[in-house]
């Protein structure tokens, strides 16, 4: 009756499966329950508002779609989509996907990505709007932090060079960043280090860079936490190219490879890791530089979820086998949040171990 009135509806036959409803309606029953005469007379005001109603009682199979309706309702749960790379998306109206646009790209771990990479990240959590792309695209366009810090496209083309990495952390590059404004504790370096197949970022801010330095990097971020890598892209710089270090590398069987001092690019996923860091710290910092290695742990958490353009998925998925719970995900809850089942959840990991 409510959505008749809203679309000015002005004759009205209205059918259901409940004689309970129809009588009491249609003033045939007495309602006895003291909270049932608030809604006869609700219902007797809205049957005023059209010129003619009649509510017909009919057996409950001749209603069979208004009764699944019914009770989809009842279920209180939100309206999802079926993804062709995820199981469920969910639905979201105008207002919450304000919230999620504005959380995803400039929150607590938001670094200003681009729109295309934005929708892409909105709909690996887990939501969606059939405006969802073009939403991205306008807020970017919209954002003057965006419009403020973006990248200038002058370099020139050139001939793209095949890199390969059979399998995950097999292949590292590693470079330097800085130097940086003075921050808390000398900081004013930072050491980069990307895998080449999962594209994981490690970093490192330092005071100075020494052979000891690098050698302690090496060993603490990489080798203890992803095993040893067959090979090491660096530069030809003095702390990677000493006596010590190939000693170091020799006893751990790593091959070094150095890049010339002509081309540096051929490093091409440090440099790649580089530009992403450096871009998230200036738009998160703006004018307050000093912050930046305060800054960094939310713009590595943004990299690391942010699906790569070259692989389709986050380094995070590529390295630990599953996606990140990301903020948005909290404030506005994904399928996966709201849908959660601790029991049936430890029966789908070990079904996921057998499979392996």
């Amino acid at each position: 009756m409510k959505l008749a009135l809203e679309i000015e509806a002005k004759r009205l036959i209205a059918k259901s499966d409940s004689k309970l409803i129809t009588g009491q309606v249609n003033g045939e029953y007495q309602a006895k329950d003291p909270r049932l005469p608030k809604y006869k007379e609700r219902a007797k005001t809205m049957t005023a508002s059209f010129e003619s109603f009649r509510l017909l009682h009919v057996p409950r199979d001749q209603n069979e779609r208004a009764d699944l309706l019914a009770k989809l309702a009842s279920t209180r749960r939100g309206l999802q989509r079926q993804d062709f790379s995820s199981p469920l998306l969910r639905c979201v109206d105008p207002e919450e996907a304000e919230y999620v646009i504005k959380e995803v790209h400039e929150g607590v771990c938001g670094t200003h990505i681009g729109g295309r990479a934005l929708a892409g990240k909105i709909a690996r959590a887990g939501y969606y709007w059939p405006s969802l792309k073009i939403d991205c695209m306008d807020y970017v366009k919209r954002c003057d932090t965006c419009q403020r810090f973006a990248d200038s496209h002058q370099t020139p083309a050139e001939q793209m060079h095949l890199v390969t990495s059979p399998w995950p952390f097999h292949k590292w590059g590693i470079d330097i960043l800085g130097p940086f404004p003075l921050a808390l504790g000398q900081l004013k370096f930072l050491m980069v280090a990307v895998d080449y197949f999962t594209k994981w970022v490690e970093v490192e801010p330092m005071a100075t860079i020494t052979t000891e330095r690098v050698k302690r990097f090496i060993w603490k971020k990489i080798v203890c936490r992803f095993g040893l890598p067959a090979e090491i892209v660096l530069d030809n710089g003095t702390q990677f190219a000493s006596s010590t270090t190939a000693k170091f590398y020799q006893e751990l069987h790593i091959r070094q490879s150095f890049t010339s001092v002509e081309h540096p690019q051929a490093n091409g996923q440090a440099e790649a890791a580089n530009r992403v860091i450096l871009r998230g710290l200036r738009r998160r910092l703006e004018e307050a530089k000093g912050r930046w290695a305060e800054e960094l742990p939310q713009v590595l958490w943004s990299y690391h979820t942010t699906p790569h353009s070259t692989t389709g998925e986050t380094s995070f998925r590529l390295t630990y086998g599953s996606e990140a719970v990301i903020l948005v995900e909290i404030g506005e809850p994904s399928p996966r949040i709201a849908l959660f089942d601790p029991t049936a959840n430890e029966e789908e990991l070990r079904t996921n171990l057998d499979l392996l």
